[in-house]
């Protein structure tokens, strides 16, 4: 399961997507990845309230995850349940921006984990 989940990580960090966390979004609505992406990653990570320049962000499944535990926990909780939950600074300077995106996932994967046992 660890497995599944750095690699959701990994691809944000590769292709870019952590940088749309910087940026304002609606709460309740995704933040990235982009929905074609939704079979292949398995998770989302979804805006929430901003409070004192503080993001809250929620890592989701997606309804087509194709692994045991994630799929159990769709069925157990709903694609709507949060797996894991954090908070990012929308105003990091840009050149910190990796590494506050690294400090969240990090975060993000270990509740993830404990969760999914």
């Amino acid at each position: 399961m660890s497995k599944t989940i750095k690699n959701f990580g990994r691809t944000l960090f590769d292709k870019g997507y952590y940088k749309k966390l910087f940026s304002k979004q609606t709460p309740g609505n995704r933040i990235a990845p982009p929905r074609t992406e939704d079979a292949r990653l398995e998770l989302r990570i979804d805006a929430g309230e901003v409070i004192n320049g503080k993001k809250r962000v929620y890592l989701q499944v997606n309804s087509q995850a194709k692994t045991k535990a994630l799929k159990e926990f769709i069925k157990k909780y709903g694609t709507h349940a949060n797996l894991a939950v954090g908070e990012i600074d929308e105003d990091t300077p840009e050149a910190e921006r990796g590494d506050e995106f690294q400090r969240l996932f990090s975060s993000l994967h270990e509740q993830a984990c404990s969760k999914l046992g």
